[in-house]
């Protein structure tokens, strides 16, 4: 239920994350930040690493970074000394700025937090978990330990999928109580079937091609070699086909460039490192491919839904929630190349159903997965811990 009255004295919400450099989970707190209710809460920023704060300057009351040097360390000895630097430091701005909750994004800022919890020095603890623990949770046994005992310590942990919050029910041991689900929400002015085609004017293709898309970095989870393999397949039976992929290299990018100049794709594929204007990238697009082995709720795919593209992706984590197969696109088996491009085919050659699914696509994200849906829902949560007299987070780990 949302607060019943103006209160006296703003609440201040203290959100923790690595950065705001670009991706899922930071774009979701920026628009946070941004779209909260001013009149009623006070958002304060702690930041890891001082990368991408310009994108809520002007909305936050206290802006902190940890660390001063952007560059990622790679020495583990360098990290566990930086480590415990930064939660002196986060203990001490906590002390200052006496938040009424403190909400933290991924899994270091979340150990932050937790740790700040334990040691009484912040109120309410929020948890936001993005993805499924095989995606994210490192194979270090003391790094999985220590994410497993900031879930179990949190007052309160959100889920941006149903497949996530079953995941901390059944392999984190979180009391269904303590745990809901807030969708990601999706810009829909920004992504819109009415953006500017300049970026397919300028790669080269006209309306007599058929462009398929994908935007995600190439982590090998990603299944970037069987959207090369898909893609294959789709232009032995559609050569006006022509395929679109964007993200920053995370390892992938190389033996993905081999399988296109292989297969012989190489000529009518584009890669881009990243774009400032995803919006762009996807009104160049007339379907939107998703070949992942895992996912946890992914916002490409709301923002391809947005920007009016039918949608073609793997049955895994949160995809189901997102994508109605056979109204607003296709769900396929992970790992099924084969699969992938048959259903791709198949919408390319009924361009009545694609054009239906677009139209669907376009509704759903509109309807179910608004900035503002997402923030009225964060309110609600914020308001109902505030009346809420938290346990002690020790008996929820020991």
């Amino acid at each position: 239920m949302a607060c019943a009255m103006k209160p006296s004295r703003r609440t201040k919400i203290c959100y923790v994350i690595g950065s705001l450099e670009r991706g899922g989970a930071e774009g979701q707190l920026a628009e946070l930040i941004r779209g909260i209710d001013h009149e009623r809460f006070e958002p304060i920023l702690i930041l890891e690493r001082d990368t991408g704060s310009s994108r809520v300057e002007g909305f936050v009351s206290e802006l902190i970074v940890l660390h001063n040097d952007s560059r990622r360390i790679h020495s583990t000895l360098r990290r566990v000394q930086g480590g415990t630097q930064a939660f002196r430091q986060f203990c001490r701005h906590l002390k200052e700025f006496t938040p009424d909750i403190v909400h933290a994004f991924l899994p270091v800022p979340s150990i932050l937090a937790a740790g700040a919890r334990l040691l009484n020095r912040a109120h309410c603890d929020v948890v936001s978990r993005r993805s499924l623990a095989e995606c994210y949770r490192p194979n270090q046994r003391l790094g999985a330990l220590a994410d497993v005992i900031a879930t179990r310590a949190a007052d309160f942990v959100l889920a941006n999928s149903r497949a996530i919050a079953d995941e901390l029910v059944s392999r984190d041991g979180i009391d269904p109580s303590r745990t809901a689900v807030v969708y990601n929400g999706v810009d829909t002015a920004r992504f819109s079937p009415l953006q500017s085609k300049r970026m397919r004017e300028e790669l080269g293709w006209g309306r007599e091609h058929l462009v398929f898309g994908m935007i995600a970095n190439f982590f090998r989870y990603k299944g970037h070699l069987d959207f090369v393999r898909a893609a294959r397949l789709i232009y032995k039976s559609v050569p006006r086909a022509r395929f679109l992929l964007l993200g920053q290299d995370k390892g992938e990018m190389p033996p993905v460039q081999r399988a296109l100049e292989e297969s012989g794709l190489a000529p009518y594929t584009k890669i881009m490192p990243e774009t400032q204007t995803p919006e762009l990238a996807f009104a160049a697009m007339d379907f939107y491919i998703c070949s992942s082995e895992t996912e946890g709720f992914s916002n490409v795919l709301l923002e391809a839904m947005a920007s009016g593209l039918p949608v073609i992706a793997t049955d895994v984590g949160g995809n189901r929630e997102a994508v109605a197969d056979g109204v607003t696109g296709f769900l396929v088996p992970p790992r099924a190349p084969e699969r992938l491009a048959e259903v791709a085919i198949q919408l390319a050659s009924h361009p009545d159903q694609a054009h239906r699914f677009a139209e669907k696509a376009r509704s759903s994200a509109e309807e179910r997965f608004s900035v503002g849906r997402m923030l009225r829902a964060h309110e609600e949560i914020y308001c109902t811990l505030l009346k809420i007299q938290s346990r002690s987070p020790w008996s929820r780990i020991l």
